[in-house]
């Protein structure tokens, strides 16, 4: 039943709008925010998080691998909802190990015995698209064949439509959906995750990243064997390593952490800030670490991409960091896309300048957990209160550095940033000294800009007391009253909570009739909640736009 098409996209479509009533009817229940409120709101936000997790369990395919997307997102999603998604990337169950092996042999189109001496009766490693066996080739290479699960395609497929409407409901109902271009979401996910789905580009991709490291002692790439390797078939040189986070193993060999640590952070400088392809999937369990300290890289199946005028952009962002010149950063973030058309420019570089300040005054010499919490619970009540959007473009950059940090923070708790980062800002400060002139006329400039503000902060402080008092007002319509919508959501409701019993004993039985007017019915109460939903934010915003 679990592939059936109209089942999973059902599903994952009524899950998501049950979130949603369950998020708004939260706000609405509580306009106030205290410790208790604080406490209600992550038991919700867990349980919705188990019911995801046990759900995308169930179902696999891209359930699975937006859960692992979401597990990392610490700058959007809260920590309970992070921690209980944490271990999806373990819980990934095995096919038949028959089954897979027919698939192997039907893209060989021949017995894997006239291929392989031998091969491991069941896979060592199981993810959410493919799965990989231990072999051992003609000539006695050990190899790993990795495989595609059954029907992969197909329910990657129909899991795309379900986002699809997801999407479309977050950007009609919902505050996120517009701060996001959720279209262009769509599409970047459809083509990063959807290139999982061709082992073909995984294979080029690998060997672009072979070309590109060839150079380099201390990364290795295995090297993918062509020609045993088919759109759904891919085979690689086997690797002994255990995970780079291993501490175990790290002391047994005597490696050292700090110095490994600071490799991974190179390597991710290295993709992340300079043009061309980077590995959008770099957890720990795609990070080896050999006996003689060698870093190997795996899987590079989801990879992204970024062009050079961005690479541009977010180095100038961060010497605008470096030179405390956060003109320069907001005009990067406009440039990359990050600011809405209406944002209050001289405001949000007053507040990222308060922050920035705020951190560099205490001892930040070393990152520790409880400070990288920190930062991204900053950042995330930044997101919340500026006008700021996520491009889709930087989806999955922002993913591979958010799980980048959290793996080099493993290896060395104690790591410092600032001082590896260094060498790298200063070498950008000299490409930026030869093209738009010397530093000390940067320095001089930096000098010059807190008299240059003095109008703009003279304005913003006879301003204050209008933005205080319409944030007054703004907190006086969260305790507004709602009532006469009330009697929509429970009639909605109720046909919603009705059908859905007739709806599940209709899948149960398989009865098709039953289940078209069953559905019918519970989608005629989630569309109607959902209308009113809308019409209730339409008011709220049209009393909101009054009192401005």
């Amino acid at each position: 039943m679990k592939n059936n098409a109209l089942y999973r996209i059902y599903v994952i479509v009524l899950m998501f709008i049950k979130f949603i009533l369950q998020l708004y009817w939260f706000n609405k229940r509580n306009p106030s925010w205290d410790t208790s409120t604080q406490e209600k709101w992550e038991k919700l936000v867990q349980k919705q998080a188990k019911e995801y997790r046990i759900k995308a369990l169930h179902l696999e395919g891209l359930m699975i691998k937006v859960g692992q997307f979401l597990s990392t997102r610490a700058d959007i999603m809260p920590d309970v909802f992070l921690k209980e998604l944490a271990d999806l990337i373990d819980q990934v169950p095995p096919v038949d190990p028959e089954i897979s092996k027919g698939i192997i042999e039907k893209e060989w189109k021949r017995p894997i015995s006239d291929y392989l001496q031998e091969i491991s009766d069941s896979s060592i490693a199981s993810a959410s698209i493919g799965e990989v066996f231990k072999g051992k080739l003609k000539d006695g290479r050990e190899v790993a064949v990795k495989v595609q699960r059954a029907n992969i395609d197909r329910i990657i497929k129909t899991d795309f439509k379900a986002l699809k409407l997801v999407l479309w409901i977050t950007k009609k109902f919902t505050k996120f959906g517009k701060e996001i271009d959720t279209s262009a979401l769509y599409k970047e996910v459809v083509q990063v995750i959807g290139d999982e789905l061709d082992y073909d580009k995984e294979m080029r991709n690998a060997q672009n990243f072979q070309r590109r490291f060839s150079g380099s002692d201390a990364y290795y790439i295995p090297q993918v064997y062509e020609e045993y390797s088919t759109h759904r078939v891919l085979v690689m040189e086997w690797m002994d390593g255990n995970k780079i986070t291993d501490l175990a193993f790290l002391k047994e060999n005597g490696i050292d952490r700090k110095d490994t640590a600071g490799k991974l952070f190179q390597f991710f400088v290295d993709q992340l800030l300079d043009q061309g392809r980077f590995h959008a999937d770099p957890h720990q369990g795609n990070i080896l670490v050999q006996k003689d300290g060698t870093i190997v890289i795996l899987d590079f199946g989801m990879v992204g991409y970024i062009n050079k005028q961005d690479s541009a952009s977010i180095r100038r962002m961060i010497q605008g960091f470096v030179l405390d010149d956060y003109q320069l950063v907001i005009d990067e973030l406009q440039q990359l896309g990050f600011l809405l058309p209406h944002a209050n420019k001289s405001k949000l570089e007053s507040v990222l300048r308060n922050y920035v300040n705020m951190y560099l005054s205490s001892d930040i010499s070393e990152l520790d957990q409880e400070i990288v919490e920190e930062i991204f619970e900053d950042l995330q009540k930044i997101v919340r209160e500026q006008p700021i959007q996520l491009p889709a473009e930087f989806a999955f950059l922002g993913r591979a550095a958010s799980i980048g940090l959290g793996v080099i923070t493993i290896v060395d708790p104690d790591i410092d940033f600032i001082e590896l980062g260094k060498p790298v800002v200063m070498e950008w400060l000299d490409e930026a000294d030869e093209r738009k002139g010397s530093i000390q006329a940067q320095v001089l400039k930096d000098s010059l800009k807190p008299m240059l503000s003095i109008p703009r902060n003279v304005n913003e402080y006879l301003e204050a007391p209008n933005y205080a008092r319409r944030s007054a007002e703004r907190r006086q319509l969260r305790s507004f009253d709602h009532q006469r919508y009330l009697w929509l959501y429970s009639g909605f409701g109720l046909l919603l909570l009705i059908s859905l019993p007739a709806v599940y004993t209709a899948l149960w039985l398989e009865q098709l009739l039953l289940l078209y007017v069953s559905g019918a019915a519970a989608g005629t109460g989630a569309a109607g909640g959902i209308w009113t939903l809308f019409r209730h934010y339409r008011w709220t915003s049209s009393f909101r736009e009054n009192n401005d």
